[in-house]
C-alpha cells in the first residue's frame, strides 16, 4: 500500500471526530458492499472450478497460479470498496481505498468541475495538488423519466463545507467552483426541485454535449451553472 505525502493539518480518517470532519462519500461502501461481495463469491467459485480442472490436466502448480490470477482482481476490488472513505477535515480531503490520498483544498493547484455520462451522469470535483489528484463525486443523476428526476447528491452539510473550503483557495477559478457548491447547498436547503439545481444543470450540459469522454467545464460554463435561477 502506498500513500501520498500528508498535507498540513491532515490526519488519519480513523482519528477524526464528528465535530471537525464530514463524510463526503457520495455512495457509502455499505450501499455497494453486498453486491460486490456476491460478485466476489461467484467469481471465486468459477475460479476454483477452472483451477481444479487445470490442475488435473496440467498439474497443481498451474492450477494454483490460475486460481491466484483469477481471484486477485476480485479480492482487490472488494477490499478497495470495504476500505473506502472520503472525509473532509476542515480543508483537507482524505480519500482512502487500497491507498490513501490527501489534498488540502486551500493549497490546491487546480480544481475542475467534471462530468461523465453513461447510463447515469456523474458530476465530480477533480482536485490536483502537486502529483496528487483526488476525485470527489458530488452528484449522480439518471435520465429524466416522465418529468421526474432521480439521483443522489452529497448532503447539504457536505456541500456547504466543500464550498467554504474552496472559497479559501487563492485562485479565482477555484472559488468560482466553490460558488457552485454554495448555490447547490442553498438549492437543497430550500427544497428546490432537482431539475433546477446547479449540479443537475451541469449534468444536463454534459448530456447535451454527448460522448463518452469526461467533460471538463469551462469558466463560462461554471459561471452559468452557479448563476441562481431566481
Amino acid at each position: 500500500m502506498s500513500s501520498s505525502p500528508a498535507e498540513p493539518g491532515a490526519r488519519d480518517p480513523r482519528e477524526l471526530s464528528a465535530e471537525d470532519a464530514v463524510d463526503i462519500d457520495l455512495i457509502p461502501p455499505g450501499m455497494t458492499l453486498p453486491k460486490v461481495r456476491r460478485a466476489l463469491l461467484a467469481g471465486l467459485v468459477v475460479s476454483i472450478m477452472v483451477a481444479v480442472a487445470v490442475a488435473v490436466v496440467a498439474g497443481p502448480v498451474w492450477g494454483t497460479v490460475l486460481l491466484l490470477a483469477g481471484a486477485a482482481p476480485g479480492v482487490g476490488g472488494y477490499l478497495g470498496v470495504a476500505r473506502r472513505s472520503v472525509i473532509l477535515d476542515h480543508r483537507v480531503v482524505t480519500r482512502r481505498t487500497l491507498r490513501t490520498q490527501r489534498v488540502n483544498l486551500m493549497d490546491a493547484d487546480e480544481v475542475d468541475l467534471v462530468a461523465e455520462v453513461a447510463r447515469l451522469a456523474q458530476v465530480s470535483l477533480r482536485i490536483v495538488h502537486g502529483r496528487t489528484t483526488v476525485r470527489v463525486p458530488v452528484a449522480l443523476y439518471g435520465a429524466p423519466q416522465r418529468g421526474r428526476v432521480r439521483g443522489r447528491e452529497l448532503p447539504i452539510l457536505a456541500m456547504r463545507r466543500l464550498a467554504e473550503a474552496l472559497d479559501k483557495n487563492p485562485l479565482p477559478e477555484v472559488r468560482d467552483i466553490g460558488r457552485v457548491m454554495s448555490e447547490q447547498s442553498r438549492a437543497q436547503a430550500t427544497s428546490m426541485p432537482k431539475r433546477d439545481r446547479p449540479l443537475y444543470r451541469a449534468a444536463g450540459i454534459a448530456r447535451e454535449v454527448g460522448g463518452r469522454e469526461e467533460l471538463v467545464f469551462t469558466e463560462d460554463e461554471v459561471d452559468e451553472i452557479s448563476r441562481p435561477l431566481w
